[in-house]
Protein backbone atom coordinates (compact mmCIF):
# COMPACT_ATOMS: atom_id res chain seq x y z
CA UNK A 1 0.00 0.00 0.00
CA UNK A 2 1.98 3.20 -1.18
CA UNK A 3 1.51 6.58 0.86
CA UNK A 4 -1.65 8.29 -0.86
CA UNK A 5 -3.64 4.96 0.22
CA UNK A 6 -2.41 4.93 3.43
CA UNK A 7 -3.44 8.65 3.74
CA UNK A 8 -6.92 7.88 2.30
CA UNK A 9 -7.49 5.37 4.72
CA UNK A 10 -6.54 7.62 7.69
CA UNK A 11 -8.83 10.48 6.35
CA UNK A 12 -11.73 7.77 5.94
CA UNK A 13 -11.24 6.15 9.21
CA UNK A 14 -10.81 10.03 10.72
CA UNK A 15 -14.11 10.86 9.41
CA UNK A 16 -16.09 7.93 10.01
CA UNK A 17 -14.40 8.35 13.71
CA UNK A 18 -15.60 12.40 13.95
CA UNK A 19 -19.22 10.97 12.52
CA UNK A 20 -19.73 7.98 15.01
CA UNK A 21 -19.01 10.68 17.81
CA UNK A 22 -21.21 13.50 16.37
CA UNK A 23 -24.06 10.70 16.16
CA UNK A 24 -23.09 9.77 19.72
CA UNK A 25 -23.35 13.49 20.74
CA UNK A 26 -26.47 14.30 18.73
CA UNK A 27 -28.44 11.31 20.82
CA UNK A 28 -26.80 12.02 24.09
CA UNK A 29 -27.80 15.88 23.58
CA UNK A 30 -31.47 14.34 22.68
CA UNK A 31 -31.83 12.06 25.35
CA UNK A 32 -31.06 15.16 27.74
CA UNK A 33 -33.31 17.55 26.17
CA UNK A 34 -36.34 14.77 26.58
CA UNK A 35 -34.99 13.94 30.02
CA UNK A 36 -35.41 17.85 30.72
CA UNK A 37 -38.71 18.07 29.14
CA UNK A 38 -40.08 15.54 30.82
CA UNK A 39 -39.09 16.82 33.95
CA UNK A 40 -40.28 20.00 33.33
CA UNK A 41 -43.84 18.77 32.00
CA UNK A 42 -44.47 15.51 34.44
CA UNK A 43 -46.60 17.24 36.85
CA UNK A 44 -49.23 18.60 33.48
CA UNK A 45 -48.80 15.28 31.84
CA UNK A 46 -49.47 13.36 35.23
CA UNK A 47 -52.54 14.99 35.65
CA UNK A 48 -53.64 14.59 31.78
CA UNK A 49 -53.42 11.13 32.23
CA UNK A 50 -55.09 11.12 35.67
CA UNK A 51 -57.86 13.10 33.51
CA UNK A 52 -58.03 10.00 31.17
CA UNK A 53 -58.45 7.79 34.35
CA UNK A 54 -61.46 10.00 34.94
CA UNK A 55 -62.89 9.57 31.19
CA UNK A 56 -61.99 5.74 31.30
CA UNK A 57 -64.12 5.51 34.49
CA UNK A 58 -66.85 7.90 33.76
CA UNK A 59 -67.05 5.90 30.37
CA UNK A 60 -67.73 2.52 32.18
CA UNK A 61 -70.09 3.92 34.34
CA UNK A 62 -72.33 5.59 31.58
CA UNK A 63 -71.67 2.14 29.89
CA UNK A 64 -73.25 0.19 32.94
CA UNK A 65 -76.15 3.50 33.25
CA UNK A 66 -77.02 2.88 29.19
CA UNK A 67 -77.73 -0.95 29.77
CA UNK A 68 -80.10 -0.44 32.68
CA UNK A 69 -81.44 2.93 31.04
CA UNK A 70 -81.59 3.64 27.59
CA UNK A 71 -80.47 7.46 27.54
CA UNK A 72 -78.11 9.00 25.30
CA UNK A 73 -74.44 8.78 25.76
CA UNK A 74 -74.52 12.85 27.14
CA UNK A 75 -77.04 12.12 29.33
CA UNK A 76 -75.36 9.00 31.05
CA UNK A 77 -72.35 10.82 31.28
CA UNK A 78 -74.45 13.95 32.94
CA UNK A 79 -76.36 11.97 35.23
CA UNK A 80 -73.02 9.60 36.42
CA UNK A 81 -70.99 12.82 36.88
CA UNK A 82 -74.08 14.43 38.79
CA UNK A 83 -74.53 11.80 41.28
CA UNK A 84 -71.08 11.19 41.84
CA UNK A 85 -70.46 14.79 42.71
CA UNK A 86 -74.00 14.42 45.26
CA UNK A 87 -72.03 11.11 46.66
CA UNK A 88 -68.54 13.12 47.28
CA UNK A 89 -70.54 16.44 48.96
CA UNK A 90 -72.39 13.98 51.08
CA UNK A 91 -69.38 12.25 52.18
CA UNK A 92 -67.92 15.52 52.86
CA UNK A 93 -70.47 17.00 55.31
CA UNK A 94 -70.28 13.41 56.66
CA UNK A 95 -66.58 13.86 57.40
CA UNK A 96 -66.94 17.07 58.59
CA UNK A 97 -70.16 16.07 61.07
CA UNK A 98 -68.01 13.72 62.43
CA UNK A 99 -64.78 15.73 63.11
CA UNK A 100 -67.36 18.92 64.40
CA UNK A 101 -68.83 16.11 67.22
CA UNK A 102 -65.42 14.13 68.07
CA UNK A 103 -63.27 17.20 67.97
CA UNK A 104 -64.01 17.96 72.00
CA UNK A 105 -63.51 14.99 73.03
CA UNK A 106 -60.62 14.45 70.66
CA UNK A 107 -58.65 17.44 72.19
CA UNK A 108 -59.17 16.22 76.02
CA UNK A 109 -57.54 13.25 74.89
CA UNK A 110 -55.00 14.75 72.94
CA UNK A 111 -53.73 17.02 75.95
CA UNK A 112 -53.79 13.85 78.97
CA UNK A 113 -51.72 12.10 76.03
CA UNK A 114 -49.78 14.96 75.99
CA UNK A 115 -49.50 14.88 79.38
CA UNK A 116 -48.64 10.90 80.16
CA UNK A 117 -45.87 11.35 77.81
CA UNK A 118 -44.66 14.00 79.34
CA UNK A 119 -44.89 12.38 82.52
CA UNK A 120 -43.14 9.57 81.42
CA UNK A 121 -40.19 11.56 79.66
CA UNK A 122 -39.47 12.88 83.46
CA UNK A 123 -38.99 9.77 84.85
CA UNK A 124 -36.07 8.99 82.37
CA UNK A 125 -35.03 12.32 82.39
CA UNK A 126 -34.97 13.04 78.87
CA UNK A 127 -36.99 16.43 79.01
CA UNK A 128 -34.15 18.21 80.65
CA UNK A 129 -31.89 16.62 77.91
CA UNK A 130 -34.13 17.90 75.04
CA UNK A 131 -34.29 21.29 76.74
CA UNK A 132 -31.05 21.50 77.36
CA UNK A 133 -30.37 20.58 73.24
CA UNK A 134 -33.51 22.52 72.20
CA UNK A 135 -31.56 25.34 74.45
CA UNK A 136 -28.45 25.06 72.41
CA UNK A 137 -29.63 25.03 69.18
CA UNK A 138 -31.50 28.25 70.06
CA UNK A 139 -28.38 29.56 71.13
CA UNK A 140 -26.98 28.82 67.54
CA UNK A 141 -29.75 29.98 65.92
CA UNK A 142 -30.11 33.01 67.73
CA UNK A 143 -29.23 35.21 64.75
CA UNK A 144 -32.19 34.44 62.93
CA UNK A 145 -34.83 36.78 62.47
CA UNK A 146 -37.64 34.73 62.28
CA UNK A 147 -40.44 35.15 65.46
CA UNK A 148 -43.02 31.77 66.44
CA UNK A 149 -45.47 33.83 64.86
CA UNK A 150 -43.25 34.44 61.90
CA UNK A 151 -42.23 30.56 61.44
CA UNK A 152 -46.24 29.81 61.87
CA UNK A 153 -47.52 32.34 59.72
CA UNK A 154 -45.25 30.62 56.82
CA UNK A 155 -45.98 27.35 57.84
CA UNK A 156 -50.07 28.53 57.67
CA UNK A 157 -48.85 29.88 54.31
CA UNK A 158 -47.32 26.83 53.00
CA UNK A 159 -50.05 24.76 53.89
CA UNK A 160 -52.77 26.52 52.49
CA UNK A 161 -50.61 27.44 48.81
CA UNK A 162 -50.98 23.27 49.35
CA UNK A 163 -54.32 23.16 49.43
CA UNK A 164 -54.76 25.73 46.79
CA UNK A 165 -52.92 24.00 44.43
CA UNK A 166 -54.28 20.07 45.34
CA UNK A 167 -57.88 21.79 44.91
CA UNK A 168 -56.59 23.64 41.72
CA UNK A 169 -55.12 20.08 40.24
CA UNK A 170 -58.03 18.09 41.19
CA UNK A 171 -60.74 21.10 39.49
CA UNK A 172 -58.56 20.70 36.49
CA UNK A 173 -58.52 16.84 36.11
CA UNK A 174 -62.13 16.54 36.74
CA UNK A 175 -63.05 19.30 34.06
CA UNK A 176 -60.59 17.61 31.59
CA UNK A 177 -61.77 14.20 32.09
CA UNK A 178 -65.75 14.94 31.83
CA UNK A 179 -64.61 17.01 28.31
CA UNK A 180 -62.91 13.37 27.62
CA UNK A 181 -65.86 11.35 28.46
CA UNK A 182 -68.38 13.67 26.43
CA UNK A 183 -66.70 12.82 23.44
CA UNK A 184 -63.84 10.65 23.69
CA UNK A 185 -64.02 9.72 19.76
CA UNK A 186 -63.17 13.91 18.38
CA UNK A 187 -60.12 13.25 21.06
CA UNK A 188 -59.09 10.03 19.94
CA UNK A 189 -59.62 10.42 15.90
CA UNK A 190 -57.31 13.54 16.62
CA UNK A 191 -54.41 11.72 18.42
CA UNK A 192 -54.77 9.42 15.32
CA UNK A 193 -54.05 11.66 13.56
CA UNK A 194 -50.65 12.21 14.09
CA UNK A 195 -49.77 8.88 13.27
CA UNK A 196 -48.96 7.78 9.05
CA UNK A 197 -51.86 6.74 7.40
CA UNK A 198 -50.74 3.39 6.94
CA UNK A 199 -50.47 2.93 10.84
CA UNK A 200 -53.25 4.72 12.17
CA UNK A 201 -55.00 0.86 12.13
CA UNK A 202 -52.36 -0.52 14.22
CA UNK A 203 -52.36 2.91 16.70
CA UNK A 204 -56.23 2.52 16.89
CA UNK A 205 -55.38 -1.07 18.34
CA UNK A 206 -52.77 -0.19 20.78
CA UNK A 207 -54.77 2.97 22.02
CA UNK A 208 -58.10 0.52 22.56
CA UNK A 209 -56.19 -2.68 24.10
CA UNK A 210 -54.49 0.05 26.35
CA UNK A 211 -57.82 2.16 27.53
CA UNK A 212 -59.79 -1.50 27.82
CA UNK A 213 -56.43 -2.37 30.16
CA UNK A 214 -56.62 0.51 32.46
CA UNK A 215 -60.74 -0.10 32.62
CA UNK A 216 -60.61 -3.46 34.27
CA UNK A 217 -58.12 -2.67 36.37
CA UNK A 218 -59.62 0.57 37.74
CA UNK A 219 -62.79 -1.89 37.83
CA UNK A 220 -61.12 -4.25 40.17
CA UNK A 221 -59.42 -1.16 42.18
CA UNK A 222 -62.84 -0.04 42.58
CA UNK A 223 -64.08 -3.23 44.10
CA UNK A 224 -61.21 -3.07 46.24
CA UNK A 225 -61.27 0.36 47.88
CA UNK A 226 -64.83 -0.35 47.99
CA UNK A 227 -64.58 -3.65 50.36
CA UNK A 228 -61.41 -1.70 52.08
CA UNK A 229 -63.24 1.35 52.80
CA UNK A 230 -66.30 -0.36 54.56
CA UNK A 231 -64.67 -3.46 56.12
CA UNK A 232 -62.11 -0.44 57.77
CA UNK A 233 -64.53 1.61 59.24
CA UNK A 234 -66.55 -1.43 60.19
CA UNK A 235 -64.02 -2.48 62.13
CA UNK A 236 -62.97 0.94 64.03
CA UNK A 237 -66.47 1.59 64.77
CA UNK A 238 -66.76 -2.00 66.57
CA UNK A 239 -63.45 -1.58 68.59
CA UNK A 240 -64.40 2.40 69.29
CA UNK A 241 -61.90 4.49 67.40
CA UNK A 242 -63.52 8.20 66.47
CA UNK A 243 -63.51 9.09 62.93
CA UNK A 244 -64.13 5.02 61.99
CA UNK A 245 -65.66 6.67 58.68
CA UNK A 246 -63.12 9.38 57.96
CA UNK A 247 -60.56 6.36 58.60
CA UNK A 248 -62.14 4.00 56.62
CA UNK A 249 -62.39 6.44 53.58
CA UNK A 250 -58.76 7.20 53.81
CA UNK A 251 -57.90 3.64 53.59
CA UNK A 252 -60.31 2.84 50.86
CA UNK A 253 -58.73 5.68 48.86
CA UNK A 254 -55.54 4.52 49.37
CA UNK A 255 -55.91 1.20 48.59
CA UNK A 256 -55.95 3.09 44.60
CA UNK A 257 -52.03 2.68 45.29
CA UNK A 258 -51.08 -1.76 44.94
CA UNK A 259 -48.63 -2.37 48.54
CA UNK A 260 -47.77 1.29 49.55
CA UNK A 261 -51.05 2.89 50.39
CA UNK A 262 -51.84 -0.18 52.52
CA UNK A 263 -49.20 0.71 54.61
CA UNK A 264 -49.66 4.56 54.77
CA UNK A 265 -53.37 4.29 55.60
CA UNK A 266 -52.72 2.54 58.33
CA UNK A 267 -50.61 5.48 60.08
CA UNK A 268 -53.41 8.28 60.35
CA UNK A 269 -55.74 5.31 62.04
CA UNK A 270 -52.77 3.96 64.31
CA UNK A 271 -51.72 7.45 65.45
CA UNK A 272 -55.86 7.82 66.33
CA UNK A 273 -56.07 4.68 68.44
CA UNK A 274 -52.23 5.60 70.40
CA UNK A 275 -54.91 8.06 72.49
CA UNK A 276 -56.47 5.56 73.54
CA UNK A 277 -53.93 3.40 74.80
CA UNK A 278 -51.41 0.34 73.52
CA UNK A 279 -54.22 -1.99 73.50
CA UNK A 280 -56.42 -0.22 71.03
CA UNK A 281 -53.23 0.34 68.83
CA UNK A 282 -52.74 -3.29 68.72
CA UNK A 283 -56.48 -3.88 67.65
CA UNK A 284 -56.27 -1.58 64.95
CA UNK A 285 -52.79 -2.58 63.68
CA UNK A 286 -54.15 -6.05 63.68
CA UNK A 287 -57.60 -5.14 61.83
CA UNK A 288 -55.45 -3.39 58.88
CA UNK A 289 -53.20 -6.26 58.79
CA UNK A 290 -55.84 -9.02 58.18
CA UNK A 291 -57.51 -6.80 56.33
CA UNK A 292 -54.80 -6.14 53.82
CA UNK A 293 -53.82 -9.40 54.05
CA UNK A 294 -57.22 -10.67 53.05
CA UNK A 295 -57.27 -7.87 49.85
CA UNK A 296 -53.34 -8.52 48.31
CA UNK A 297 -53.41 -11.68 48.44
CA UNK A 298 -57.56 -13.42 48.39
CA UNK A 299 -59.44 -10.85 46.83
CA UNK A 300 -56.72 -9.02 44.77
CA UNK A 301 -55.93 -12.14 42.99
CA UNK A 302 -59.31 -13.11 42.26
CA UNK A 303 -60.26 -9.93 40.68
CA UNK A 304 -57.11 -9.74 38.41
CA UNK A 305 -58.00 -13.01 37.11
CA UNK A 306 -60.68 -11.26 35.63
CA UNK A 307 -58.95 -8.10 35.33
CA UNK A 308 -55.35 -7.35 35.03
CA UNK A 309 -52.12 -8.36 37.08
CA UNK A 310 -48.75 -6.88 37.29
CA UNK A 311 -45.56 -8.13 38.55
CA UNK A 312 -45.20 -6.61 41.67
CA UNK A 313 -41.30 -5.76 41.39
CA UNK A 314 -41.72 -4.17 37.90
CA UNK A 315 -44.94 -2.38 39.53
CA UNK A 316 -42.80 -1.23 42.17
CA UNK A 317 -39.96 -0.31 40.08
CA UNK A 318 -42.12 2.29 38.50
CA UNK A 319 -43.64 3.84 41.81
CA UNK A 320 -40.29 4.67 42.75
CA UNK A 321 -39.59 6.47 39.30
CA UNK A 322 -43.37 8.05 39.61
CA UNK A 323 -41.74 9.17 42.98
CA UNK A 324 -38.21 10.30 42.08
CA UNK A 325 -39.77 12.20 39.08
CA UNK A 326 -43.65 13.88 40.28
CA UNK A 327 -44.09 12.94 44.25
CA UNK A 328 -46.88 11.65 45.66
CA UNK A 329 -48.60 12.28 42.43
CA UNK A 330 -46.24 10.38 40.53
CA UNK A 331 -46.33 7.22 42.97
CA UNK A 332 -50.27 7.23 42.56
CA UNK A 333 -50.25 7.19 39.19
CA UNK A 334 -47.58 4.53 38.75
CA UNK A 335 -49.88 1.49 38.30
CA UNK A 336 -52.07 2.75 35.35
CA UNK A 337 -48.92 4.25 33.81
CA UNK A 338 -47.12 0.70 33.95
CA UNK A 339 -49.84 -1.27 32.65
CA UNK A 340 -50.17 1.44 29.94
CA UNK A 341 -46.75 0.63 28.75
CA UNK A 342 -46.85 -3.38 29.39
CA UNK A 343 -49.49 -3.13 26.52
CA UNK A 344 -47.69 -1.08 23.97
CA UNK A 345 -44.38 -3.01 24.34
CA UNK A 346 -46.34 -6.00 24.56
CA UNK A 347 -48.26 -5.20 21.02
CA UNK A 348 -46.08 -2.25 19.56
CA UNK A 349 -42.77 -3.94 19.82
CA UNK A 350 -43.20 -8.37 20.80
CA UNK A 351 -46.34 -8.28 18.36
CA UNK A 352 -45.17 -5.73 15.60
CA UNK A 353 -41.14 -5.69 15.66
CA UNK A 354 -40.43 -9.03 16.72
CA UNK A 355 -43.34 -11.28 15.44
CA UNK A 356 -43.40 -13.27 18.74
CA UNK A 357 -47.02 -13.60 20.62
CA UNK A 358 -48.13 -10.89 23.15
CA UNK A 359 -48.99 -11.63 26.99
CA UNK A 360 -51.15 -8.82 27.59
CA UNK A 361 -51.38 -7.75 31.37
CA UNK A 362 -55.31 -8.84 30.78
CA UNK A 363 -54.12 -12.71 29.66
CA UNK A 364 -54.90 -15.62 31.81
CA UNK A 365 -52.05 -18.26 32.40
CA UNK A 366 -52.27 -20.62 29.81
CA UNK A 367 -51.37 -24.03 30.56
CA UNK A 368 -47.75 -25.74 28.98
CA UNK A 369 -49.50 -27.79 26.43
CA UNK A 370 -51.30 -24.80 25.32
CA UNK A 371 -48.42 -22.26 25.27
CA UNK A 372 -46.14 -25.25 23.52
CA UNK A 373 -49.12 -25.79 20.85
CA UNK A 374 -48.99 -21.49 19.94
CA UNK A 375 -44.86 -21.10 20.27
CA UNK A 376 -45.10 -24.53 17.62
Amino acid sequence: MDTSDHENATRMSLSAFWRRSLVVSACALAVLTIAWFAQTVAHAALLIFAAFLVAVGLDGLARLTQRIIPWGRHTAVVITTSVLALVLGFSIAIGAINIASQAPKLKTQVAQSIDKLQSKLDQYQITEHLLDGSLLSSQQASDRPDTLGEQLTSELSNAASVTLTTLTDTFVILIIGVYLALQPALYRDGLMRLFPPTQRDRAKDIANEATDAVRRWLTGRVVSMSVVAVASAAGLAVIGIPFAFLLGLSAGLLTFIPYLGALVSAVPALLVAGLHGYWPMIYVGSLYIGLHIIEGYLLAPLIQKRAVSIAPGFLLSVQVLGGAVAGVLGVALATPIALVIAVVVQLAYIRDVIGETPHLPGDLAKPDTEAEADRS
